[in-house]
């Protein structure tokens, strides 16, 4: 009999330390799926970047500028067709009211700026800048971003990361004008980057806040490791609205 109870006994003590190794190693496989998981997507996100990358400089750098307003074209219209639709129904006012305004206007007006001899570097430019702002803040914030701007619409963004995506970018705004033998004055510098950048950001709450609308996490998954053609260009559309109107100011900055 006492046989059988320690053997019981033991039995039970087995079974809650398994119990209590299955209960601590579940939460970590679960941390090291979503670690994974992530880790993943971060790779596709920088592969599709890069190939998307090396498109654009290919056909701005090496083709007719009229290849690259194709290529401007052929990306508005994929947001027109397969992921304005997830943002707002068809049959809706809104898809019709909102569309001519965003995303199709600020579309042309980079076409435009691409299509003229004079203003067509400041495209580049402005690819340049609203790239490194993303960048940067992405990276800041992963590392270092602990107070949110707007949680309840976009909780990646924090005020670590905005701030030192804005130091950055004015860096390169400086660096470029230098190059082109603009030695314009840092407080300049300072006040025209961070319109560039509070655009930029604008852009991406606006198109944030589009979906969080729509219940949506993605516009699509046309391009992987991005949620969609549409996530990766609002911050440039908000800011090609900008260059636009000052694009005489802008050149005189940052170009010959």
């Amino acid at each position: 009999m006492s046989i059988d109870l320690t053997l019981r006994s033991y039995q039970l003590t087995v079974q809650d330390f398994a119990l209590s190794i299955l209960k601590t190693l579940l939460p970590n496989q679960n941390m090291l799926m979503q670690t994974t998981a992530t880790k993943n997507n971060a790779l596709l996100r920088i592969i599709t970047g890069i190939v998307l990358g090396a498109i654009f400089c290919t056909t701005f750098f090496y083709c007719p500028s009229q290849l690259f307003s194709l290529l401007l074209a052929s990306i508005l219209t994929i947001i027109v067709i397969a992921e304005w639709k997830n943002i707002f129904p068809v049959n809706s006012v809104y898809f019709w009211a909102i569309l001519p305004f965003y995303p199709i206007a600020p579309f042309c007006m980079l076409i435009y700026l691409n299509e003229s001899p004079t203003y067509k570097i400041l495209v580049l430019y402005l690819f340049i800048l609203v790239f490194t702002f993303d960048s940067a803040s992405y990276l800041f914030g992963k590392m270092y971003g602990k107070t949110k701007i707007i949680p309840s619409i976009s909780p990646g963004k924090s005020w670590q990361g905005a701030i030192g995506g804005y130091c950055i970018a004015t860096l390169v705004f400086i660096a470029i004008s230098w190059n082109n033998n603009k030695y314009i004055d840092l407080q300049t510098a300072c006040v025209v980057s961070a319109c560039i950048c509070i655009i930029a950001f604008a852009g991406d709450i606006f198109e944030s806040y589009l979906k969080r609308c729509a219940k949506i996490k993605d516009s699509s998954n046309l391009l992987p490791g991005h949620g969609g053609f549409l996530d990766r260009f609002d911050a440039i559309m908000a800011v090609s609205v900008f260059f636009f109107y000052y694009k005489v100011y802008l050149l005189a900055l940052l170009a010959h």
